[in-house]
């Protein structure tokens, strides 16, 4: 999703002599991708059902939303480790009540996931920082952290999935976009077994109280014009393509790429007919404001929005949906998180009927793994 740092630490991290890369490119990788795709580590096994999984950064809503993905994608919660930095919290307490083992740690205190870290074949970081309207610097900091840390127990790590964001080449100067493009490279410069899933926008956004109360009410406000595709992605699902690398057999050939994700990609108008659908019929109405407005509210949310109407992302949504069977279209996610349920809120967290869902991923007999 969209979500760069100042110069002076991209280019700290791009020539730190720890990070060093000189990178094969992956076989299959599409040509003049420009997304850097390396072979790095590559292991010669993938997750056992035995084996366990290290998960940070899901105790908040996008995360907790990642981890019902990590469970429909054929984990169990035995073999999930949630680190939290607060274990007795209410987030945490409901990870821990789904059976998952939750533990104290901290990446701005790194030798607290060291234990962990030691025992775990697979790893899925999910965010290294909190949802804000700029980056935060300690994101890159964590995740060097992380990198200098899972390097200590390389010898049991198969797997280390990171959940980033599209964009990689746009040029576009969004903070949050380029930053979680620094850790990447960090990740993979470090030579860990990586795969980076680049989400591109969440679908869980416009379940928020600053955009679902005028939807429900048959307003959307979206600057983008009618006519403008747009991609989107489920945060369940980059829990759900996780799994799915996780468990998807020793050729799978997923370390080192980096995977453009969306589950769907449809115009303002064809949204407007989707949430018509959810909320029982009722119109829904489109309106663009124009980009330059933002450009008073806030920089990084002027260049997000004019990346939107000018570039987009380029993520491939069928070969997406190919490789990550059970991918949620659009329309799926809104009849299966009861968007129409007035009485529900982001605050309580998005929560998904089962029954609401497509094939489930742990039927899948023809995912395409690897490019």
């Amino acid at each position: 999703m969209v979500c760069s740092s100042r110069i002076s630490q991209l280019a700290a991290v791009s020539t730190s002599k720890p990070f060093a890369l000189n990178p094969t490119p992956v076989a299959g990788c599409r040509a003049n991708c420009n997304r850097g795709c390396v072979r790095v580590m590559a292991q010669a096994s993938s997750v056992s059902d035995t084996d366990k999984v290290l998960v940070l950064g899901i105790t908040g809503i996008t995360g907790r939303s990642a981890l019902s993905g990590l469970l429909a994608g054929g984990l169990k919660p035995s073999q999930l480790i949630a680190v939290s930095r607060n274990p007795s919290g209410a987030a945490a307490q409901g990870v821990a009540q789904q059976g998952i083992q939750v533990v104290p740690g901290d990446l701005d205190q790194p030798a607290s996931l060291e234990p962990y870290l030691a025992g775990v074949k697979g790893v899925y970081c999910h965010a290294l920082s909190g949802d804000a309207a700029s980056a935060d610097p300690a994101e890159l900091q964590r995740g060097m952290a992380l990198a200098q840390t899972a390097r200590k127990a390389a010898g049991q790590l198969q797997l280390l999935v990171y959940n980033s964001s599209a964009g990689r080449g746009s040029n576009a100067g969004i903070s949050q976009m380029d930053q979680k493009h620094a850790v990447e490279d960090i990740l993979l410069g470090a030579g860990l077994p990586g795969l980076m899933l680049e989400a591109t926008m969440f679908m869980e956004e416009f379940w928020k109280r600053y955009t679902r109360p005028g939807l429900l009410k048959g307003n959307f406000t979206f600057s983008l014009p009618g006519d403008r595709p747009l991609q989107l992605v489920a945060a369940r699902d980059l829990g759900l393509a996780a799994a799915i690398a996780f468990t998807s057999g020793p050729a799978s050939g997923w370390v080192g790429q980096r995977i453009p994700m969306a589950g769907d990609e449809l115009t303002p108008k064809q949204m407007c007919a989707a949430f018509s659908a959810a909320q029982g019929g009722m119109p829904v109405k489109h309106s663009s404001p124009p980009a330059w407005l933002f450009w008073f509210l806030s920089r990084d949310l002027w260049r997000i929005t004019t990346f939107l109407r000018e570039k987009g992302y380029d993520a491939d949504v069928a070969d997406c949906r190919a490789k990550f069977q059970g991918m949620l279209t659009f329309a799926d996610f809104l009849a299966a998180s009861h968007w129409g349920d007035v009485n529900r809120t982001y605050e309580q967290g998005i929560t998904f009927d089962a029954a609401a869902m497509p094939q489930a991923a742990g039927k899948r007999s023809s995912v395409a793994k690897g490019n």
